[in-house]
């Protein structure tokens, strides 16, 4: 096995998530905001219940199915019911407002933090073995 190889890339995985974690903590409102325009109310108070886990320690690992549902959100994967309220929500969004490119951000954002922990966790596991 190649450790050098090996320690190169849990780094890297561990640099990754970091800086996921402190674009969550840097950019938290504009995820609520994000998640309120698209999902109204209830996912508002989701998000912000994810924030403050995170804000108060919670590992994000440990928050991945909330973090999984919000990336959902956010990359429209609920609006294809067009009864669903999240269809409703997005209806009414116009695409040239900003909150509208926010949320697009934002959910990039989740998507390379999914990813970057998932990296995270499988370095962590090859090191194990």
């Amino acid at each position: 096995m190649n450790y050098d190889t090996t320690m190169r890339a849990a780094l890297q995985a561990a640099k990754l998530r970091q800086e996921f974690l402190d674009w969550l903590r840097a950019d938290a409102d504009k995820l609520v905001s994000a998640v309120q325009l698209l999902g109204g109310d209830r996912w508002e108070e989701r998000a912000a219940s994810f924030i403050d886990a995170i804000t108060f320690g919670a590992e994000p690992e440990d928050l991945e199915a909330d973090l999984s549902d919000l990336h959902c959100l956010l990359t429209l994967e609920y609006v294809d019911d067009l009864c669903a309220p999240e269809a409703q929500f997005f209806l009414v969004v116009h695409p040239d407002d900003p909150c509208a490119d926010d949320a697009r951000l934002c959910a990039e954002a989740l998507g390379r933090g999914l990813e970057a922990m998932r990296a995270h966790a499988a370095t962590l596991i090859k090191e194990v073995a």
